[in-house]
């Protein structure tokens, strides 16, 4: 009886960012992920993990076990591609099926800066180990665990895009376009492993580690775009009006 498994995303139709998403789906796997009362279940719409220099960051760290479209997206600006190992089974939520002890070994095709991709899957409850295969790249931090259990938690529903603070989570800006007024101070907040910046013509944070803020008043109206200047893919701005006071 196996106690270690390896799934593996094929990712055979990698699609870039901003087109279509090639993969596919299943009506089990959209009424198994419907919002459930009081939260929203990370599964519910595709669950995405975002790749990039120099970790990996999926939506949430652990989900409920079932049909499952995983959505994958390289923000860096190398090639990636993505793996998952079963580490551990959950004996008490899973029937082993009795294959023995073989190994089923294979890797996703390589994504290429800004591609993307889906593929659903019917994940049994375990522990799994997620990393990216190309070479070096786990030994640099693109690792990591995902559970795989029957009572994770539900995610919180989403605020509203309000007040002045960007989050930096998922290799993306959010809110992507934050609206303020003349006066009011910006703060940029990096909730990912990977370090960032926010970088536009007139200003540009230093580097953020994971915890680390960046603040900016703006004294002027006007629309203001920045980019990570370690991970060029990472578009946000900020649309100040004019009204507001010091």
């Amino acid at each position: 009886m196996t106690t270690r498994r390896l799934l593996v995303l094929l990712l055979a139709s990698a699609a870039a960012i901003g087109g279509g998403l090639a993969g596919n789906s299943s009506a089990g796997a959209r009424e198994a992920a419907a919002p459930a009362a009081g939260g929203i279940d990370p599964r519910a719409g595709g669950f995405e993990i975002a790749l990039g220099e120099w970790a990996i960051s999926p939506e949430a760290r652990a989900i409920r076990p079932g049909p499952v479209t995983l959505v994958i997206r390289n923000r860096g600006t190398f090639r990636h591609g993505l793996e998952l190992e079963l580490r551990r089974v959950d004996d008490h939520d899973h029937d082993h099926d009795g294959h023995g002890d073989d190994d089923d070994d294979a890797k996703s095709i390589k994504l290429s800066p800004g591609q993307a991709t889906r593929l659903t899957l019917n994940l049994a409850p375990g522990v799994y180990e997620i990393e990216c295969f190309i070479s070096h790249h786990d030994d640099r931090g693109m690792r990591g665990v995902l559970e795989v259990r029957a009572d994770a938690p539900l995610l919180a529903p989403p605020k509203p895009a309000v007040g002045t603070t960007v989050a930096i989570s998922g290799f993306a800006y959010k809110p992507a376009t934050l609206r303020t007024t003349v006066g009011k101070v910006v703060t940029w907040r990096n909730d990912d492993a990977a370090p960032h910046t926010a970088s536009a013509a007139g200003f540009s944070s230093p580097t953020l580690a994971k915890g680390g803020t960046y603040r900016r008043r703006f004294t002027r109206a006007g629309t203001f775009a920045y980019v990570c200047a370690l991970h060029p893919g990472m578009r946000g701005k900020v649309i100040v009006a004019a009204g507001g006071g010091r």
